[in-house]
């Protein structure tokens, strides 16, 4: 499309032509232009002929002085407009940006296709600043609207006041901004908790505020379900398309949104368009885990942009620079060797020619950085501009109207000054219309190049003021921004209070990193001012923020100097409360017993503090780490005691918790009655009403543990999945590592193998990413245990060991009872029944058989007992196991014990009681739906017969087990069935049972 201008000098120039009776060719040659520039000049399609162009057309055409003044006068009419640059970020569909030509990228747009069609439903763009990112989202977004999409779009920025939920929460109010009340509202149909994220909808009354207060991970589900809904409600006749720019600089909360709004079932199409500086990314950052997340699980794909090939770079100069004879041949060689094929270099250049602030002679080699460029296209501009620019580039990358109008007050500039200061920047492409009453730089490179332009002392005092306005005239600005120009600023005391209160609000969200950041900058504000003893509170909350990131040794550090800040002050109440988060943090970090030592020491000083917090605290802190270091009485008496100490303080917050680790231990000691009522019946109800999202996750985690030992893997799975999706709030990865491999042991149990291992894998992802902790041990046992069912011996062998390895490293009784338990098995089926032993009886003494999770491995023993000829030892022990499995109703206990029994009882020839056994078990089996356990049973009935000598039952009952395996893909047992069946090809073998 061309405009009025350039198509009058069009017209002109080939009117002027056809006069002289040349053809194109003609003129072209005389001129010494070539004849497609020729073209392009008289149908509009080029930017405006440079002055010694002209001057070669006025002379080809032989133009009289009253001609050639009318054709440059034309000329300079049409103008050279003002190029936006093709990696600048898009404030809107309607951005300029699409008025750049688009070259090349061919295989991103046909991936930009496939999301708009049938592929994956996410496309993430990256690339350098300045690759093209932007101008590929504006194609998509032309594509999107062309083909009956609604395309909604944002952008992130660095950290400039930027709140939690960026750039979704502007994203939203952009789009209901323009909206009627009646659109509003059949928008807003079913978003009610839509509020929470955009509290000014309350305000028009559209739609109604919850009236209820639920916990925080409720409110999240609720308000990223609003979010889904409005979507879907917003749809065109394709469906929704989201664009979103820069988003590395996006929070964890952000993109856990992004992820939910991704994984969610949508009654519309919904699509995301997404772009981000991989420069800025590293493997380790929320982003990175998102995009792998999404690209494995086939929701993602991924366009990678490099710089432009040389014959894309030429095309796009050759789009954006007239071909002229200006005396300099190399002049586009030069432009295209330092741009490096990178649009923005490319655009920032031809515009810097344009606007004759950038020339070449020759052969002179003049330096050229994208900061030049941007500094000449500011000082451009007259300086009331440039002035105002400055003070929006402190504001923010989004400058509200009437603020800046505020702040450029306090500086002596008039408001109609600021006006056309905002419209000398609109035209020079600086600062752009972002909505009806803000602005927006075109590019954060443009705002980052002017602020650095700034002196320290200026940029400080032009931040305080911007606050000041802030705090004097926003009824309740937000605490980040504040936060973010008091930081800025010389007003030591505001910053610090602003940064702490930043700092809470994002722990309130779950926004760890942004917390973390926010209290990292107190507190060395408060140390440079010498402040220590304020900085004691500030250690406590960064200590914590660090270790729900698993970032425990820093987190350590962290309290360490939290408590002694508080023995310097003689703060005991403030030290114990320090020294319970350290004792919670060395049980999560797998070093209990060192924990214990640290804590001990202060027990005796704890009668002074009559019923405090800090004592409660310290008892749950000693009761975390008693379970780390298998004291389970210790552990019980300890949760009891807090317990007690936060009724007598009033503090139900603790007072949960606290029930929460006494259930733990009960779990521990095989009380599964007792677990689940305190659990279903005290801790969960209470979690959930005092918002205590970390206990709820706990409690759901262990009674899930306690339906598994139970036999219910129904509501053991029910109860995994819910404290999965709290914890998807919550961002534990340490918590979501071990309830990831919970669920993948409860899919193995129920023959649903091909589910158990990307949780297993995802969990040993957890584990990568934060280093080897408490929870380390329990992804390879996972992952180990499958591998030996499927037959990859090597595999599972490798998995194991390092799984044993951990295990003891980390003193983790429970995990060494599960891996010696798997591996015991594996002996005992490859006839090393002395292995086995060697394995099992030392849990004979630790943990021992008071302990729950060590009973279905010690039920093996006997197995091992029998196969060493000490058939009397087998059966005493089996008495034990089968005595506290009945007790406790521990179901797979007790499948395990009841075939080994009928293995000991057909080495006697009890045949009727081994029948009577088998029986039992394989009804326990088919009652938890339970097909390994089940298929194993039917093994071992199958030696029965074989002992016994009946044949036709030997072969039903092997063939019964050997179709379980082969729907579950397992080879262990089967290669033993297929051999005694005559089908495998290992020999002549008999299994260990047999001897």
């Amino acid at each position: 499309m061309t405009t009025g201008s350039a198509q009058r000098f069009g017209d002109l120039l080939r009117r002027s032509r056809l006069a002289a009776g040349l053809t194109q060719e003609e003129l072209a040659a005389q001129a010494g232009l070539s004849v497609r520039g020729l073209s392009d000049l008289e149908r509009g399609a080029r930017l405006a002929p440079r002055r010694e162009t002209l001057q070669l057309l006025a002379e080809a055409l032989q133009l009289s002085a009253a001609e050639r003044t009318r054709l440059e006068a034309a000329a300079r009419q049409r103008g050279a407009p003002a190029v936006r640059a093709a990696g600048e970020s898009l404030p809107s569909p309607q951005s300029s940006l699409s008025a750049l030509p688009f070259v090349g990228r061919a295989q991103e747009l046909a991936l930009l296709e496939q999301v708009l069609t049938d592929g994956p439903p996410v496309l993430l763009v990256a690339g350098e600043p300045g690759i093209g990112k932007s101008r590929l989202l504006q194609a998509g977004i032309q594509r999107a609207q062309a083909q009956g999409w609604t395309v909604l779009t944002g952008g992130c920025h660095r950290r400039s006041g930027q709140e939690p939920f960026a750039p979704l929460v502007g994203t939203l109010a952009d789009s209901l901004r323009p909206q009627s009340p009646n659109e509003q509202r059949l928008h807003l149909e079913g978003c009610t908790w839509l509020v929470r994220l955009l509290p000014e909808l309350a305000e028009t009354r559209v739609v109604s505020p919850p009236t209820w207060t639920l916990p925080a991970e409720q409110e999240h589900r609720l308000m990223f379900a609003a979010v889904a809904r409005y979507l879907a409600n917003v749809a065109g006749p394709a469906g929704t398309l989201l664009v979103l720019d820069d988003l590395h600089w996006a929070g964890a909360d952000a993109l856990d949104l992004l992820q939910a709004l991704v994984r969610a079932p949508a009654d519309r199409p919904l699509r995301l368009l997404v772009a981000y500086r991989d420069t800025d990314v590293t493997s380790q950052d929320p982003l990175a885990f998102l995009a792998a997340d999404l690209a494995r699980e086939g929701r993602a794909t991924r366009a990678q942009l490099s710089p432009l090939e040389g014959a894309e770079a030429t095309a796009l100069l050759a789009e954006l620079l007239p071909e002229t004879a200006d005396g300099d041949p190399h002049l586009r060689q030069q432009v295209l060797a330092r741009a490096g094929g990178v649009p923005l270099f490319l655009v920032s250049c031809v515009q810097a020619l344009f606007t004759g602030h950038l020339t070449w002679n020759g052969a002179s080699h003049v330096p050229w950085t994208l900061r030049e460029a941007i500094l000449q296209r500011v000082v451009a501009v007259p300086e009331a501009t440039q002035q105002v620019l400055r003070l929006a580039a402190v504001i923010g990358r989004r400058v509200p109207r009437i603020l800046l109008v505020a702040v450029a007050a306090r500086a002596d500039l008039a408001e109609e000054t600021v006006l056309e200061a905002l419209e000398g920047s609109g035209r020079a492409r600086l600062l752009g219309e972002a909505g009806a009453d803000a602005y927006q730089f075109t590019h954060d490179l443009i705002r980052e190049v002017v602020l650095s332009d700034l002196g320290t002392a200026r940029r400080a005092l032009l931040h305080r003021r911007v606050a000041e306005i802030l705090e004097a005239t926003v009824p309740a600005p937000a605490v980040t921004v504040l936060a973010y120009h008091y930081a800025q600023s010389d007003e030591q005391d505001k910053a610090i209070l602003y940064l702490e209160r930043a700092g809470d609000a994002a722990r309130t969200r779950y926004a760890h990193a942004e917390a973390a950041s926010a209290y990292r900058e107190t507190i060395t504000r408060l140390e440079t001012l010498g402040r220590i003893a304020q900085a004691a509170a500030a250690y406590e909350k960064l200590g914590m923020m660090l270790a729900l990131q698993a970032h425990y040794d820093e987190a350590l550090v962290t309290l360490e100097r939290a408590g002694e800040v508080y023995r310097m002050e003689s703060d005991l109440e403030g030290e114990l409360r320090a020294l319970a988060q350290i004792g919670r943090i060395h049980r999560w970090r797998g070093t209990s017993q060192e924990g214990l030592t640290r804590l001990l020491p202060l027990v005796h000083r704890l009668p002074k503090i009559i019923a405090s917090r800090g004592a409660a605290a310290f008892h749950v802190a000693l009761a975390y780490l008693y379970k780390g270091v298998g004291q389970y009485s210790e552990q019980l008496a300890a949760a009891e005691q807090a317990a007690a100490l936060a009724r007598a303080s009033g503090d139900d917050y603790i007072l949960t918790t606290a029930q929460e680790r006494r259930a733990s231990a009960l779990l521990a000691l095989g009380r599964l009655e007792e677990t689940c009522q305190t659990l279903t019946g005290e801790v969960i109800p209470a979690s959930e009403a005092t918002g205590n999202l970390w206990t709820l996750i706990t409690a759901h985690d262990n009674l899930a543990g306690a339906y598994e030992f139970l036999g219910d893997y129904q509501q053991a799975r029910a109860c995994l999945e819910q404290a999965i999706a709290l914890d998807d709030r919550l961002g534990d990865p340490a918590e979501m590592a071990y309830l990831l491999y919970g669920r993948g042991l409860n899919a193995f149990a129920l023959g649903e193998w091909q589910q158990a291992r990307p949780d297993f894998e995802r969990a040993a992802t957890f584990v990568g990413s934060t280093g080897q902790f408490w929870y380390a041990t329990y992804p390879p046992h996972g992952l180990g245990l499958l591998c030996l069912a499927e037959g990859r011996e090597e595999e599972a062998a490798h998995y194991l060991k390092e799984a044993l390895t951990l295990a003891q490293r980390n003193h983790d009784l429970q995990a060494l009872c599960w891996v010696q338990g798997a591996l015991a098995e594996w002996d005992l089926l490859s006839g090393r029944p002395e292995a086995a032993r060697g394995r099992l009886a030392p849990l004979l003494d630790a943990p021992g058989l008071m302990v729950s999770y060590s009973r279905e491995a010690l039920a093996l023993l006997p197995w091992a007992y029998l196969g060493l000829g000490e058939a009397d030892q087998a059966q005493a022990l089996l008495a034990q196991v089968l005595s506290t499995a009945r007790q406790a109703r521990m179901g797979p206990t007790l499948v395990q014990a009841l075939r080994v029994q009928a293995l000991v009882l057909s080495k006697q020839e009890r045949w009727e009681e081994a029948e009577q056994a088998l029986q039992e078990a394989l009804t326990l089996c088919r009652g938890m739906a339970a097909p390994y356990a089940e298929a194993k049973t039917l093994y071992t009935a199958g030696l029965v017969s074989h002992r016994k000598g009946e044949l036709e039952p030997t072969r039903l009952r092997f063939e019964a087990a050997l179709t379980i395996l082969e729907r579950l893909g397992e080879r262990l047992y089967a290669r033993y069935i297929e051999q005694l069946l005559g089908q495998g090809n290992t020999g002549n073998k008999q299994p260990p049972h047999q001897h």
